[in-house]
């Protein structure tokens, strides 16, 4: 003869555990790795001249004061942009950073690329963003000497901790983004290596806004 008693006591016992599952799924809702987590960032006017080279974290958008470890990830040396990763020194990388030149307009890019692309300062003119104005790097010169961000071009990074990616678009390499109408090498020289960059940094599992 079957055990009502039992019966019932194990009814109860799986209800009970199917509310509480369901109180906790409500507390603990999963993650969508679908939405962005961070807000777009925008430096304005860091000054990244030969002499100030300065040293920036993404993850907290930061200049870093005392660069160690993985604790930078990009240095700002006139229009040479260095990483924290690589066999260069000058600065010496100790960190993990590796970068890549996208063809692809910085609101276009919503998803981290194949990693198997990104590269690090390996050599004298071998950076991973490029050496020198041209194709290969984020600005070409115009025919009033003029550095001029490609504007479809995004620089994308995984960062010197290995935590994080960004996507980066640099927005004007002059103090306080001048127009340029009617100025020439003479008056903009004085303006030159102030940088303006927008940014979003990411974590794995996440995408770009």
């Amino acid at each position: 003869m079957m055990n009502y008693t039992n019966v019932r006591g194990v009814l109860f016992g799986l209800i009970h555990c199917i509310f509480l599952f369901s109180a906790c799924s409500k507390d603990n809702p999963p993650l969508n790795p679908t939405q962005p987590v961070q807000e777009e960032k925008i430096i304005r006017n860091l000054k990244g001249d030969y002499s100030t080279k300065p040293f920036f974290k993404f993850s907290t958008g930061e200049v870093v004061k005392k660069p160690a470890g993985d604790n930078w990830d990009i240095c700002f040396e006139h229009a040479q942009l260095k990483i924290n990763g690589g066999t260069m020194d000058n600065p010496i990388r100790t960190g993990d950073a590796r970068a890549v030149i996208l063809h692809t307009a910085y609101l276009n890019v919503k998803n981290v690329p194949n990693l198997g692309g990104l590269r690090q300062d390996v050599g004298k003119e071998d950076y991973a963003l490029g050496y020198r104005s041209g194709g290969k790097t984020w600005y070409f010169m115009d025919a009033n000497y003029f550095y001029i961000p490609y504007p479809e071009k995004t620089l994308f990074f995984q960062t010197a901790d290995k935590k994080g990616f960004v996507k980066m678009q640099i927005l004007s390499f002059y103090r306080d983004m001048p127009s340029m109408i009617g100025e020439n090498y003479e008056t903009m020289g004085p303006r030159g290596g102030y940088f303006t960059f927008r940014y979003q940094y990411i974590e794995k599992g996440q995408r770009f806004q």
